[in-house]
């Protein structure tokens, strides 16, 4: 016959009078506390549940002698528990508290659904990992951290331990109950690499990837001969756990959590539980070092495209600026062709989209764009090209793109735009026009049968003016209008202006510094020379 399933454990019930005398004791409350009804009847709760419970129950028991129930948490001998405290009134009138304390089970699954709520809200890994030990200290611990491979942290896909077993990690994240944990945190720095010989819990859980259970002695041991020191407090976490973090069958790290002497140690129920944390945080982890390896070769990428310098031609000043979005990289781009007879090409654009894809398309774009440029074709046919290019790029993309032609000599510029913000000519007096072309359709947008043009038209820069060439994460915000921004950005360059155009350009992102971080940004300014 097959095995009848385990029951669900029943709550366990206590009655108390307001002031904490208890007069009701269940079968349940028996077995939790190890007292039978008549040793706890009459009785106050420090004796049985310990004093740090005992004043936080007499806190919750003056807010139901008020008449509102209480619902929290009380660390009880088998650990933390779900305890709520209902007012009652029992015959005659008589106040009574009624205590309920939830099974463990139940305790168990709103932790791992607390932790389904926190854990990887962002793609950042030292904030996950704070949020891991944020939710299981002192919930399910006294004392909790979060190690990371170092070489994972350097994108090395070798196996999690070295050679001889030992584990290289970085510790990310670590939590103390205490309530001065600042010396705790001294000796256990965030970010200190450390590295653990094969014989300690800490390396076998790496190469086992089973949870490892050990006392606070092979801790201070490892400390001890790892710094010379140790550290007063350190033997009373008697109960550790040392849980591996693999996800897609590849150790990443471990986590370890601590009990101190006092409060039962971990049980096989907690290490199942302390295995299922580790298992969704180990997920969360994997999902942020893809995301920072995939940051890293975007930004990397977009790096090696961008100009490094940029020369500018006799009677010209130019002064450039690039600043990331710390979300993820994009595609802004921009570049300074020198055409014959000291005449340049200036060309600014966004390829759509963050990550690889988007640092891929900008790449091509613009090594296209200064090829075009520089066989001397106008802004107008420059763009009507690069769009057919567009075309032929993952179809997900497509890219805004403002040309400029401009002769130093006569101050004379030509232009065309697909779809990017206009170009902007700012006075001295803060006077702001637009120096625009009217708008074309963004580049990739058409199709073959009916391609897109471009219409091409001169202008004449003021001698006393700053030209400025932009992408839209610097005149962009969710909550105003584009022409705002635009206004925003020609108020700051006025603000900002200076004999020096590098220090205007600086002066600007200074003053515009709330655009940063949600989008890329590219400035390009571009002034008169004395003469």
């Amino acid at each position: 016959m097959p095995e009848e399933p385990t029951p669900e454990p029943a709550p366990v019930t206590v009655l108390l009078t307001p002031d904490g005398e208890i007069t009701g004791w269940s079968d349940g409350a028996a077995r939790l506390f190890g007292r039978t009804a008549g040793e706890a009847v009459g009785a106050r709760p420090a004796a049985l549940l310990g004093p740090a419970a005992a004043d936080r129950l007499a806190a919750a028991l003056k807010i139901a002698a008020e008449g509102a129930p209480w619902r929290g948490v009380l660390p009880l001998p088998d650990g933390n528990r779900h305890v709520a405290c209902d007012p009652l009134t029992a015959a005659g009138g008589r106040a009574l508290v009624l205590l309920t304390v939830s099974p463990s089970t139940a305790a168990n699954l709103e932790l791992l659904n607390e932790a389904g709520r926190r854990i990887g809200s962002t793609l950042s890994l030292g904030p996950t990992a704070r949020e891991i030990v944020a939710v299981t200290v002192p919930r399910f611990a006294d004392a909790g951290a979060v190690y990371v491979l170092e070489r994972l942290l350097a994108d090395d896909d070798r196996p999690a331990a070295e050679p001889d077993g030992s584990a290289v990690v970085r510790r990310l994240a670590v939590a103390f109950a205490d309530d001065d944990p600042r010396d705790w945190a001294r000796e256990f720095p965030v970010n200190e690499v450390i590295v653990y010989p094969p014989a300690t819990p800490y390396a076998q859980a790496l190469t086992t990837g089973r949870t490892i259970e050990f006392g606070g002695g092979a801790v201070q041991d490892t400390l001890a001969r790892r710094t010379g020191r140790l550290l007063d407090g350190l033997l009373d976490h008697v109960s550790l756990l040392a849980v591996p973090l693999v996800a897609r069958g590849r150790a990443l790290g471990f986590a370890v959590f601590s009990r101190k002497r006092g409060r039962l140690p971990f049980t096989a129920a907690d290490t199942a539980l302390a295995t299922e944390l580790a298992g969704r945080a180990a997920t969360s982890i994997d999902n942020a070092c893809l995301y920072r390896r995939e940051h890293r070769t975007a930004t990397a990428l977009q790096a090696s495209l961008l100009p490094a310098a940029v020369t500018a031609p006799p009677g010209l000043e130019i002064a450039h600026r690039y600043l990331p979005a710390s979300a993820g990289v994009g595609g802004d781009w921009y570049d300074v062709v020198p055409l014959g007879g000291d005449r340049i090409a200036v060309v600014i654009g966004d390829a759509v989209g963050h990550g690889v894809a988007a640092a891929a398309a900008m790449g091509q774009l613009r090594v296209a764009a200064h090829t075009l440029a520089s066989c001397a074709f106008g802004p107008g046919e420059v763009l009507r090209r690069l769009d057919a290019i567009a075309q032929d790029l993952d179809a997900a993309q497509f890219a805004t793109c403002l040309c400029l032609a401009c002769d130093p000599a006569t101050l004379r510029c030509e232009l065309a735009c697909a779809g990017h913000p206009p170009a902007l000519v700012v006075r001295p007096d803060g006077t702001a026009v637009p120096f625009g072309a009217p708008h074309g359709l963004p580049l990739g947008v058409a199709d073959a049968e009916h391609p897109a043009s471009y219409e091409q038209v001169a202008a004449s820069l003021p001698k006393d003016a700053t030209l400025a060439l932009y992408t839209d994460g610097l005149v962009e915000r969710r909550d105003s209008h584009l022409d705002a921004g635009i206004a925003r950005l020609g108020a700051a360059i006025a603000a900002s202006w200076s004999a020096s155009l590098d220090d205007t350009a600086d002066g600007v992102l200074e003053m515009l510094a709330d655009q940063r971080d949600a989008d890329d940004i590219a400035l390009l300014l571009i002034r008169p020379a004395p003469r």
